[in-house]
C-alpha cells in the first residue's frame, strides 16, 4: 500500500514544512463534467462501446507492486525530490541539509522515469546524480529515453564523429543546451592540455554551425524516410536557429571554443567507461511494458503498434539499441524516434483505430507517457481508441515561470496492483482516481448526453 493512503477519506498528507501544495482529497478522474481538463476523446470511433470494452477486467493485467511514474524532469533536481516526497516514497528532510529517506522496502515498488532528464535546468548533472543515488539503493528503476535525451546523445556524438548531421543536430538543441555547457565547464574544469588542443574560435564556429551544404546534406540523408513536407518543416528555420544559437551563446558569454571544449568534457563524462555518467545512456530504454501498461515518452503509431503485436517490448528495445549505433537522423526522425517525439500532429506518423487494435493484440490496454506538458495535473485521452495517461505535469521551475505556474512543481502517476491509477500533482487540489468502473460510468454519461441531445 502507499504509505499515505489508508482510505479514500484519510488523505490529509500529515507532513510538515512542505513548500508546495498537495492534494487533500480524491476525485474521480473521469468525472463527466471535467471533459478537456482531466480527460478528452480524440478521433475515437464508437466511443461508448470502446469505453465499455476497456472496462472489461479481462483486458487488464496489473503490476505486482506499485509503479511510480515520474517524467519530464528537465534538469530540475528540486522538482524531482519534491515529486518523490509527494509520492510518499521519501520522507521530507527533518532539517536543512539532511537528505530524504526511503519510506518503503526497496523491493516493494518500482520507479519508471519517463524521459527528458536533460535541458531547461537548473542542473542536468544534479538530476542524474539523484537518479544514480536511487539506483545505488538497489531500487527497481527503469529509465526511458525522451526526445531531449536522445537529441543530446545524437548531437554530441555526431559532433565528435564529424557526422554530416552534426551541424543540424547541435542547433536543434537550441537555447536549452547553453546552461548545460556552462554546467559542464564549471563542474569539470578543462585541463590545460585539453584547452590547448581545441581549435581557434573561427575553426570551432565553422565546425559547429550549419554552412551552405547543410540543407542539401540533410535532404540527401533523410529523403528515403521523411516526406518533402517534413523535410521542409525542419529546414525552414535552419538559418534562424543558427543565428539564434549564436545569440544564446553570446548572451551566456560562451565562445565557440568554450562550447567545443564542453562537448569534449561531455564525452569524457558520458561516453568513456570511467566517466561519471557512463551508466545513463546505457540504461535507457525506448519503452517498458508492465502488465497491460506500456510506458514510453511520447506515444505510438500504427507501425510500432504492429511491431509490438508481432514481437515483444524487449525486442523493440533491442532494435532501438541497435539503431543507436546507426544513422542519427534516421533514428531520430524514423519510426523509433517517433515514439519519443510524436505529439500526434498532422505531420507525425498516425495512430489509427487499426493501430489501437494492434496494441490490443500485444496485450497493451493503456499507454503511459509524458512529453505533452499540462497545467492542471495529469490527463486521460482516448485517442483513436487507444487509452493514454498523459503525465507531464510541468515540474521544471523555468517552464513553470515561463507558463505562469505558481509554486513548486511536483507530480507522480501511480499504477497500483489493486486495480487503480492515481494522478497526483501540485497543480491540482485533488488526487485523480481511475478504475475500471469509471469507464462504464463515463460511457453511460456520454450515452445520456447523446440521447438527451437527440430527443
Amino acid at each position: 500500500m502507499l504509505p499515505w493512503l489508508s482510505s479514500a477519506d484519510q488523505i490529509r498528507y500529515a507532513r510538515h514544512n512542505l513548500d508546495w501544495n498537495l492534494p487533500t482529497h480524491i476525485e474521480p478522474w473521469l468525472d463527466p463534467k471535467a471533459q478537456g481538463l482531466h480527460w478528452q476523446i480524440i478521433n475515437a470511433s464508437a466511443t461508448q462501446s470502446r469505453l465499455q470494452q476497456l472496462s472489461d477486467p479481462a483486458r487488464w493485467s496489473w503490476p505486482k507492486n506499485p509503479v511510480f511514474f515520474f517524467t519530464d524532469l528537465h534538469a530540475d533536481p528540486t522538482a524531482f525530490t519534491a515529486s518523490l516526497i509527494t509520492s510518499g516514497l521519501m520522507t521530507h528532510p527533518d532539517n536543512a541539509g539532511s537528505d530524504p529517506r526511503l519510506t518503503l522496502p526497496s523491493d516493494s515498488f518500482e520507479i519508471v522515469i519517463g524521459g527528458d532528464c536533460f535541458d531547461k535546468g537548473p542542473s542536468n548533472l544534479g538530476v542524474l546524480r539523484l537518479l544514480k543515488s536511487l539506483l545505488d539503493q538497489n531500487l527497481k528503476l527503469t529509465l526511458l529515453a525522451g526526445n531531449h535525451d536522445l537529441r543530446m546523445l545524437l548531437a554530441m556524438r555526431s559532433l565528435l564523429d564529424s557526422h554530416p548531421a552534426s551541424r543540424y543536430l547541435l542547433i536543434r538543441l537550441g537555447r536549452k543546451v547553453i546552461p548545460f555547457f556552462q554546467e559542464l565547464l564549471n563542474e569539470y574544469r578543462p585541463s590545460a592540455d585539453l584547452w590547448q588542443s581545441i581549435p581557434d574560435e573561427a575553426s570551432c564556429l565553422e565546425r559547429l554551425l550549419p554552412n551552405a551544404t547543410t540543407s542539401e546534406l540533410f535532404k540527401k540523408a533523410t529523403g528515403h524516410f521523411m516526406t518533402e513536407q517534413q523535410i521542409a518543416r525542419e529546414l525552414e528555420r535552419l538559418s534562424y536557429r543558427a543565428d539564434a544559437f549564436k545569440r544564446y551563446a553570446k548572451d551566456a558569454q560562451l565562445s565557440f571554443r568554450d562550447i567545443y571544449t564542453a562537448i569534449h568534457l561531455w564525452k569524457d563524462a558520458f561516453l568513456l567507461p570511467e566517466g561519471e555518467f557512463f551508466w545513463f545512456f546505457k540504461q535507457q530504454q525506448l519503452a517498458y511494458q508492465v502488465g497491460s501498461f506500456l510506458f514510453l515518452h511520447a506515444g505510438c503509431d500504427d507501425e510500432m503498434a504492429n511491431f509490438l503485436a508481432q514481437h515483444s517490448c524487449k525486442q523493440l528495445n533491442q532494435v532501438y539499441q541497435t539503431a543507436l549505433d546507426g544513422d542519427p537522423l534516421h533514428l531520430y526522425f524514423g519510426a523509433l524516434g517517433n515514439m519519443i517525439r510524436t505529439k500526434y500532429r498532422s505531420l507525425d506518423p498516425a495512430l489509427t483505430p487499426s493501430g489501437a487494435q494492434a496494441l490490443d493484440q500485444a496485450g497493451i490496454t493503456a499507454l503511459v507517457h509524458g512529453h505533452r506538458n499540462l497545467h492542471h495535473g495529469q490527463r486521460i485521452s482516448l485517442r483513436s481508441n487507444a487509452l493514454h495517461f498523459e503525465c507531464d505535469t510541468t515540474m521544471n521551475c523555468h517552464s513553470r515561470a515561463a507558463e505562469s505556474l505558481n509554486g513548486q512543481g511536483a507530480g507522480v502517476t501511480v499504477i497500483h496492483p489493486e486495480g487503480y491509477v492515481l494522478g497526483i500533482s501540485s497543480d491540482y487540489p485533488a488526487c485523480k482516481h481511475f478504475d475500471l468502473s469509471s469507464l462504464n460510468t463515463l460511457a453511460s454519461a456520454l450515452n445520456t448526453q447523446v440521447t438527451t441531445g437527440n430527443s
